[in-house]
């Protein structure tokens, strides 16, 4: 039997000691470039093997327009014990589908390549938003896609004591070679703002034109030009972005859905928008 939603933030405990660092960070060296993948291809063997053919540690990679045959997803729900704060909805399965907008952070987990998915796509006459299950994916069509590899840092999985989730973390990554730093990638601790995040991580980038790219999950949020969200339990993709965090005009545009199923869109507001679980970002720097 799953717990009843939370109705404010307040009723959102992380069973845990808090963690230190609510924004720890690493410096890295983002690279453009274009990933090509063969119809049938299982994508996260296609991603690790990309990787791995160019030396990347890591990598963010935007699966928008990628057809994929039959895969299994899940959507955020209530926690089904006493101690995590939130958990996932039973498994659920599309016959397929084109993803409209999709974000893939391709880390490591058990000694081996691991990538955590959100994507939004329409099926069956309905738009989905979901979390999707990496091993359950395979490209039903040749596509050339893009996405930044990373050296110097990377995303790698182990337990967080806060949450009791097997989250990814950032690590320093020196096998991967050295380049002059032009990105970093972070991983918010619950509760941190993730539009004041953003601003407060700019500061550390050489430059001061940021773009941004992640997924992870808020405990409700106010927009600038959209209804708010009001469900406490939540899943997010960042859309593009690229403008100066340095400036009053910063826009954060997010697709999320809640665990009511209910699909919100819109730039979020500032000290509006509290992280539930994580969230996972990579940070670059387009100035030059």
């Amino acid at each position: 039997m799953r717990r009843p939603a939370p109705l404010s933030l307040s009723d959102i405990r992380h069973p845990g000691p808090r963690a230190i660092e609510r924004r720890p960070f690493e410096q890295c060296h983002a690279s453009p470039a274009t990933i090509e993948l063969d119809a049938g291809q299982p994508l996260l063997d296609a991603l690790g093997g990309w990787a791995d053919e160019h030396g990347y540690c890591s990598a963010v990679v935007d699966l928008s327009d990628v057809s994929l045959s039959g895969f299994d997803y899940v959507m955020p729900d209530r926690a089904i014990d006493d101690r995590h704060a939130a958990w996932y909805s039973d498994t659920h399965s599309s016959t397929g589908a084109r993803l409209e907008e999709a974000v893939a952070i391709l880390g490591w987990r058990d000694d081996a390549w691991f990538a955590h998915i959100h994507a939004y796509w329409h099926e069956a006459g309905a738009n989905h938003l979901g979390h999707l299950l990496p091993h359950t994916l395979s490209t039903s069509n040749p596509t050339i896609t893009k996405g930044f590899g990373l050296k110097g840092a990377r995303f790698e999985a182990e337990l967080d004591p806060e949450t009791e989730f097997t989250l990814f973390r950032v690590k320093k990554d020196t096998t991967s070679g050295v380049e002059p730093p032009n990105a970093l990638i972070t991983t918010l601790a619950p509760f941190e703002d993730l539009y004041e995040s953003v601003l407060d991580l700019s500061q550390h980038l050489p430059g001061d034109n940021c773009e941004v790219f992640g997924l992870g999950s808020l405990a409700g949020t106010v927009f600038e030009n959209a209804p708010p969200m009001t469900g406490l339990i939540s899943e997010i993709l960042l859309q593009k972005v690229n403008n100066s965090p340095g400036s009053a005009s910063l826009k954060l545009p997010v697709r999320t859905v809640d665990l009511n199923g209910h699909l919100h869109q819109g730039n979020i507001a500032r000290g509006q928008a509290p992280t539930l679980v994580t969230c996972e970002l990579l940070l670059m720097d387009r100035s030059a």
